[in-house]
């Protein structure tokens, strides 16, 4: 039986190199897009990057900059034809699922932390000039604007898929309420819970497209 020739070796091995290289790096790009902040590279390339989900999955909140410091949650209702339904929690349901199952846990829950975040992000460049009295860039206050704004229109097709109207009909807007409650101090860990730590913000009316 004849030997394949050195020649032909060395080419199958910079072939798989090149293979090993693609998937190394393909994967890396797709991590940094699910554990990345939430942009709108990221949401364009979600449905790519969720391929890798739930085995590979990533999370590097671990080395946040920032540690959280606050409960976020939000309730929705619908306008369906003349009547509104009650304001319903469309967070804790995906918290839930995805604490009862250890394995493979359910991401759902972060459709709505990740937009939360986008929706109410602030920009930490146009804050440091507002505060020297700089004019405000008005691209990246319209980037912000607009990141809002995309954020707020997703989490409403989202809650439309959580939240269903009576008697089968159509929801034709949605508006949220969103609460925050802010953990206390350290000092503070076994007093009662305040009220002023917990703040109510309603969006307005979201139209449904």
């Amino acid at each position: 039986m004849r030997e394949a020739p050195p020649a032909f070796d060395n080419m199958k091995k910079r072939i798989l190199s090149a293979c090993s290289a693609i998937i190394v790096c393909t994967y890396a790009l797709l991590a940094l897009v699910l554990a990345g902040p939430v942009t709108p590279v990221s949401f364009a390339l979600a449905p790519v990057a969720q391929r890798i989900e739930p085995w590979f999955s990533q999370s590097w909140q671990l080395f946040a900059p920032d540690p959280i410091s606050e409960e976020r949650g939000v309730l929705a209702r619908l306008a369906c034809g003349n009547d509104t339904t009650e304001f319903i929690d469309i967070t804790t349901p995906g918290i839930t699922e995805s604490n009862s199952r250890r394995v493979f846990p359910s991401r759902e829950s972060r459709i709505v932390s990740n937009l939360l975040v986008q929706r109410f992000l602030q920009d930490p460049i146009s804050e440091r000039l507002a505060e020297k009295d700089v004019d405000r860039p008005r691209a990246l206050s319209e980037e912000a604007r607009r990141a809002a704004q995309d954020a707020e229109r997703i989490l409403a097709r989202y809650a439309a898929h959580r939240v269903n109207c009576p008697d089968g009909t159509h929801a034709t807007a949605v508006q949220f309420r969103y609460v925050f409650h802010q953990f206390p101090g350290w000092s503070r860990r076994t007093a009662p819970d305040d009220e002023r730590n917990t703040q109510v913000e309603e969006s307005r009316w979201i139209e449904l497209r």
